[in-house]
Formats: structure tokens, C-alpha cells, sequence
């Protein structure tokens, strides 16, 4: 049973412009890892971006855990969507503490949940004694576990990665990829994966999608 099911998707810029993405379709099953490679241009991102509900495919339709996000009459706004996202920059919020980051996508549960919520997700991403620091006190692998935890607590049905790997060095890479894999099988999360180093969709994913780029 397809848990993510991406039929026929056609993406361009503008009218006119030749489309990033044309006609793609794949399918997931839950809790499964899949890698995107491709050189740059090829659409990695912007699939997901439309995945996400930040770009609107020109045709196509997009199905997530059953429901259908997006077609031609349909549009889910993105915080409807349950998609949790994790950028190349991670994106946290400098004025507030690792806590106060993870608790801020828990906004629609109450108070105690909001913290038993967040108090896991730190022990399951080893940084519970970093709680009360702010983004600039942490490594670059550190910043990324808080983004990760950011991402996963709200328990998104799909969690989307860009480049995550990309502003880390090689020491600290191999480190994180295996602990991001153990992590997504442990919460058995079903994501998607962007990145330009096979090395990075070789440790951590069940398969690859390889996307093209077009002229």
C-alpha cells in the first residue's frame, strides 16, 4: 500500500519556461527512506517544495497517508499537511533556547504535552543538557539534531531533507548520517532525502530516485 504517491507531476517557473519537473511520479511506503540524487537544477528541491505545499505543480497530484494534497482542483495549505521539513541551513530561531525551538511547531497541543513532547525528542537526539542553550552555543552538528527534533515533534506523516549534510565537514557527516538513520528507523518516519553526495543517500536511505537536469 503507496503511503506517498507522486503521479505525472509537472513543475515550471514561469509559462514558457522548460519544466524542472515533468511528469514524475513515484510512490513510498511508510517508513521508508527514500533518497533523491541529481545534479543541481534538476529539481530536487522544488519537489519538496511542491511536496511541502510551497510551490503549486502545474498538473498532477500528490497523495499522502490517503489523502490527496494537491491536484487540479485540490490545494492543502502547508500547515495542513503534516509534512515535517528540515533545510541546508536549519533555519532555527537565534533568540530562542533548543527548547523553546523544538516546542515551537507544538503550538496546538497544551502547556505539559508541549514539554513531555519536547523533553523526548531531546533524550531520543542526546541533547538534553543543551536545552537552555541558544543556536549560536552549538556546533553544527548540534544545530542539525535541533532541527531534526524540531521537525520530527510535531510527528509529521513525511519528513523532507535538504542537503542537511551540507554545512557539516566530513568527520562530523559520517557521524550524523548514521545517527540520523538509526533515529528515522526508530521513530519509523517515511522521508525524503536531497542531496548531491551519494555518499550521504548510500548511508542513510533504502533507495534512490535519481532526477536529471533539463535544458
Amino acid at each position: 500500500m503507496s503511503f506517498v504517491k507522486v503521479e505525472n507531476i509537472t513543475f515550471r517557473f514561469a509559462k514558457g519556461l522548460p519544466a524542472v519537473i515533468d511528469e514524475l511520479s513515484f510512490t513510498m511506503v511508510q517508513g521508508e527512506i527514500v533518497g533523491i540524487l541529481g545534479p543541481s537544477g534538476s529539481g530536487k528541491s522544488t519537489l519538496l517544495r511542491l511536496l511541502a505545499g510551497l510551490e503549486i505543480p502545474e498538473r498532477g497530484e500528490i497523495t499522502i497517508d490517503g489523502r490527496l494534497i494537491v491536484d487540479e482542483r485540490t490545494f492543502v495549505e502547508p500547515e495542513q499537511r503534516c509534512v515535517g521539513m528540515v533545510f541546508q541551513d536549519y533555519a532555527l530561531f537565534p533568540n530562542m533556547t533548543v527548547a523553546q525551538n523544538i516546542m515551537f511547531g507544538l503550538h496546538k497541543l497544551n502547556r505539559s504535552l508541549r514539554q513531555e513532547k519536547m523533553e523526548q525528542m531531546l533524550e531520543l537526539l542526546h541533547m538534553t543538557d543543551y536545552a537552555k542553550r541558544y543556536p549560536h552555543e552549538l556546533s553544527g552538528g548540534q544545530q542539525q539534531r535541533v532541527a531534526l527534533a524540531r521537525a520530527l515533534a510535531p510527528q509529521p506523516s513525511i519528513l523532507l531533507m535538504d542537503e542537511p549534510f551540507s554545512s557539516l565537514d566530513a568527520n562530523l557527516k559520517a557521524t550524523i548520517r548514521s545517527e540520523l538513520r538509526h533515529i528515522l528507523q526508530k521513530t519509523n518516519i517515511t522521508c525524503l532525502l536531497v542531496s548531491h553526495d551519494p555518499a550521504d543517500i548510500d548511508a542513510i536511505c533504502d533507495r534512490v530516485l535519481k532526477v536529471s537536469a533539463r535544458h
